[in-house]
């Protein structure tokens, strides 16, 4: 038994992760099927005039679409076309939020007054958070630490919440939820972690941040191995070839893109950001690695679409950006 600490500002618990060689748990639900992805209703969502976001649980680009979403204490939010838009209903608290190409995958809490069991267990929502389906888990675990594959079913999990079905500990599944696959994580030695990504195209590889650099899989978590070291991580995301990763540097906050085959480190240009206000979220447009989106820890948030050339801030402290 080992303990995992989560790194800087995520959660500041201690939490115990097993490294049982058990390899499959079964639930007894059929299998999961996917929806068709659908757009929603006309009037779901409007457009945003006076939103303050206290707290900010994930971003990405749902559905393969241009629109950027972030999840939030109080419901989904939607920036598309330099225009914020919000949710006339369904504001649930989604948590290990992950954008993929036909929706999205999460955790979470229901919103007050909900008939949905609390907590949310493992969703996928395939019309952009207007209902969602809950396929496993439902009033027993919110996954916080979720990784979602974009254009595969992998999903990666860290189960902080054990239940009769899953142990505390690490696991994936292709089926959202009917099967669990134990993640061995053989030459992880970090103390801290800051989240897991999950490639896009390649369900095999996970990434994981820590304080002493980006661990990385190419056989879905069974061993890792330390893929750039000497970093100080508080977010990493994978696209079709590069690593994105925020790290500290003393006071200062860094973004590096690095070639997943080469290794090669390319730093790029953000804006001026102290360790009190540290990214916590990052997200590339899904086909356009020029776009990029971050969030930091005081709830601003920043889009470049010159691959950080120049920025735009899209919320300031969790309050619109007046232009």
């Amino acid at each position: 038994m080992k303990k995992w600490m989560i790194m800087i500002g995520l959660l500041s618990v201690t939490l115990a992760a097993c490294s049982s060689n058990e390899t499959t748990k079964e639930k007894t639900e059929d299998r999961a099927t996917q929806d068709t992805p659908v757009a929603p209703s006309e009037g779901f969502y409007q457009e945003a005039t006076d939103v303050k976001v206290d707290h900010i649980h994930g971003l990405g680009y749902p559905g393969a679409g241009d629109a950027l979403m972030i999840a939030s204490h109080n419901g989904p939010l939607l920036y598309e076309e330099g225009t914020w838009k919000e949710t006339t209903s369904e504001k649930h608290d989604y948590m290990g939020f992950q954008a993929v190409a036909d929706g999205f995958v999460s955790s979470g809490h229901p919103e007050p007054g909900s008939d949905y069991e609390n907590p949310l267990g493992l969703l996928k929502s395939t019309n952009v958070g207007e209902s969602f389906k809950q396929y496993a888990f439902a009033g027993e675990i919110d996954f916080h630490y979720l990784a979602a594959s974009y254009h595969t079913d992998r999903i990666f999990v860290f189960n902080e919440m054990p239940a009769d079905n899953l142990d505390n500990g690490f696991f994936y599944t292709d089926d959202y939820g009917q099967k669990w696959t134990t993640m061995d994580m053989k030459g992880f030695e970090a103390d801290m972690m800051s989240n897991m990504a999950a490639h896009p195209d390649t369900p095999e590889t996970v990434a994981i941040g820590t304080e002493r650099g980006l661990y990385l899989s190419t056989d879905a978590g069974q061993s890792f191995s330390l893929f750039k070291e000497d970093m100080y991580v508080t977010y990493v995301t994978l696209s079709k070839n590069h690593a994105y990763v925020a790290e500290l540097i003393d006071d200062k906050v860094q973004l590096v893109q690095i070639d997943l085959a080469s290794k090669e480190a390319n730093i790029l240009s953000v804006p001026q950001l102290t360790k009190d206000n540290a990214v916590t979220y990052i997200a590339t447009h899904p086909t356009n690695d020029q776009e990029i989106s971050i969030v930091t820890m005081q709830n601003d948030v920043y889009q470049t679409t010159d691959s950080g050339a120049t920025w735009n801030q899209l919320l300031t402290r969790g309050e619109l950006t007046k232009e």
